[in-house]
């Protein structure tokens, strides 16, 4: 909450400007929820909420700089890795054809 208030809410400079400050908005906003409906509406079914849980240690991306820049590094290379996963299924897809045609009707 500070931070919103040092920076603004909303605008070119402010909190919500960066990514990762609205992942973390959205974790918060999403316990906060959570920790409402469980707490008004009694014993209801929170699963879907509950999986947002997951993301949580990405909260640490927004608070350790070198962490944040692994893992921006590691987003920019997902790009270059199709081509890596396409060449692997073409393999995988033309040992599978021969698999089959060698072994055909002996297993």
């Amino acid at each position: 909450m500070i931070k919103i208030v040092a920076l603004g809410f909303y605008g070119s400079a402010a909190y919500l400007s960066d990514t990762w400050n609205r992942l973390d908005f959205f974790i918060v906003c999403a316990g906060c929820a959570e920790y409402l409906l469980q707490e008004y509406l009694g014993n209801i079914n929170l699963t879907a909420i509950r999986t947002i849980r997951v993301l949580r240690p990405l909260r640490a991306v927004n608070r350790i700089p070198s962490m944040r820049i692994l893992v921006n590094l590691l987003l920019d290379t997902l790009p270059m890795l199709g081509n890596v996963l396409l060449l692997c299924f073409f393999v995988f897809f033309i040992f599978g054809i021969v698999g089959v045609q060698l072994w055909a009707g002996l297993l």
